[in-house]
């Protein structure tokens, strides 16, 4: 771990990025405007202070302005992902200025180098900002600093040189690099200090497993952790051994390479997949998420991922926004919150319950949720599920219970609950199935609440029945245990077993 560590140029005790280097009057980044379809090569470049290129470029003073800055370089090459992400704004939007930052001198240095560099290249942003605002007569609301990793650093330096009402309109942080900014103040690292609103994606923060190389704190005014910010669906980190013994040494950043560009994946996504947004849901942390806790919409809780972010100034307390994705795009999932309730328990349950949900555009594969509770008392369980399809309206639920169960005749039981709910009301169906032991009857209630467009309430109560020495299932009549009754009634089931 500490030689991984060391790979990622993570270090604990490294001084941060601090602004006491001399101002540089030779700029030492250059700008490249970018055409549909056009490699690197393609490209014109916009020299600050010499108006002609802007003519010899086709600059149109009368555009927005969107300029893309890369991170930290290991190989001194433009990303490929530089011009995905050039050829989808212009797609887009249309009418607009697209430049790419080349800071490649002094992104190719080890990495402390490179992020204390990163101040300076800021400055060169600035000086191209004021001088476009001079002579193209460029608004600061149509400037739009798109940063990935370090870069999302460099905007952020970039943005601190205008203040008041000539702030830059927006910046957007790509997974922000986190090594020598983690933890250091707002002036130290992108804030939402640095412009009108600003926006971060957060997608390989690390955990304690595997450290990261992206920023976990919250450095903007509209935080995204998509699965949780700390890694990603799709990239493996077994990968690493042998990406490392094919590539050596550059098999390392080739393998975090995945997790922490997906950040710029998903940006794209959004731009070429308006139509499918992706939705994140403002909640605690990514443990109170996985419960679906959070998939409420209201008083503005949630947020469209992306380029369609709305636009909004929460407080520097204001909690992230999670939510889960696809390993590729078209990235959007659906969230629906399960619920399972056990009470009255004989005995310790430990046992995973594995649901499909069923509805108008089609069926969900098999979900797995574990449970575990000790005998006795009330337990309430809520999980996230998460399907890659729209099933439209749902019309049921499918049951499967297996694992290590006390009631060890049923290890493998399938339900179909139908769903008789509308879009505006709560409506429940409830069914019920018995179990046939030596000593007792139990009888186990489950019932479904639909809800809304995200949610899925399932619950299930275990009622335990008098002891008996002979079970006789004529003679047997539901209703007379009290505890159903507050139910109501309920409606004849039949259960099937699978091997």
């Amino acid at each position: 771990m500490r030689v991984l560590s060391a790979l990622l140029l993570i270090s604990a005790v490294a001084a941060p990025v601090r602004g006491d280097t001399p101002v540089k009057t030779v700029l030492k980044s250059s700008f490249h405007l970018y055409y549909e379809g056009s490699v690197f090569e393609e490209t014109c470049a916009v020299v600050p202070f010499r108006s002609e290129t802007l003519h010899r470029c086709a600059y149109n003073r009368s555009d927005p302005l969107v300029l893309i800055i890369h991170g930290w370089t290991m190989n001194g090459l433009m990303e490929p992902w530089i011009f995905s992400l050039a050829s989808a704004l212009k797609v887009r939007l249309g009418r607009v200025n697209v430049l790419i930052s080349d800071w490649r001198k002094l992104a190719l240095q080890p990495y402390p180098i490179a992020a204390k560099n990163s101040r300076q290249v800021g400055r060169d942003v600035a000086r191209l900002l004021k001088w476009l605002e001079e002579v193209a007569q460029l608004s600061m609301d149509d400037i739009h600093l798109i940063g990935y990793s370090l870069g999302a650093h460099v905007a952020g330096f970039a943005g601190s040189h205008f203040r008041g009402l000539r702030k830059v309109g927006r910046i957007t942080g790509l997974d922000p690099a986190g090594p020598h900014f983690e933890g250091q103040p707002a002036f130290d690292r992108l804030s939402p200090d640095d412009a009108q609103f600003v926006d971060a994606i957060h997608t390989f923060t690390g955990s304690s497993i595997m450290p990261g190389v992206g920023i976990k704190q919250s450095v903007a005014h509209v935080d995204f952790y998509p699965n949780g910010g700390s890694f990603q669906p799709g990239c493996k980190m077994l990968d690493i051994y042998s990406n490392v013994f094919q590539y050596g040494l550059q098999g390392v950043p080739k393998t975090i390479k995945c997790a922490h560009e997906r950040a710029v994946k998903l940006f794209t996504d959004s731009l070429i997949n308006a139509s499918q947004p992706i939705i994140g849901f403002r909640c605690r942390d990514d443990s109170t998420f996985n419960k679906g806790l959070c998939l409420d919409c209201k008083q503005m809780r949630c947020n469209m991922l992306g380029f369609d972010v709305r636009r909004e100034r929460a407080g520097r307390s204001a909690k992230g926004l999670y939510l889960r994705t696809g390993p590729q795009a078209p990235y959007r999932v659906f969230h629906y919150q399960i619920k399972v309730l056990l009470k009255n328990l004989i005995e310790p349950v430990e046992a995973s319950l594995s649901v499909s949900l069923n509805g108008t555009g089609g069926e969900s594969p098999q979900l797995p949720i574990i449970l575990h509770q000790e005998s006795g008392g009330l337990k309430s369980f809520t999980s996230l599920l998460v399907v890659s399809s729209d099933l439209g309206r749902l019309s049921s639920v499918r049951l499967v219970w297996k694992g290590e169960l006390v009631w060890s005749s049923w290890m493998r039981r399938v339900r179909n609950i139908m769903i008789n709910g509308s879009d505006q009301d709560v409506e429940k169906t409830e069914s019920m199935m018995c179990h046939i032991s030596s000593r007792r009857l139990d009888r186990i209630l489950f019932y479904t609440v639909y809800k809304l467009q995200y949610n899925v309430t399932v619950m299930q109560k275990k009622v335990v029945s008098q002891q008996r020495k002979k079970y006789k299932p004529r003679k047997t009549n539901i209703r007379n245990v009290p505890l159903l009754e507050q139910f109501g009634d309920l409606q004849s089931s039949t259960f099937a077993s699978e091997s």
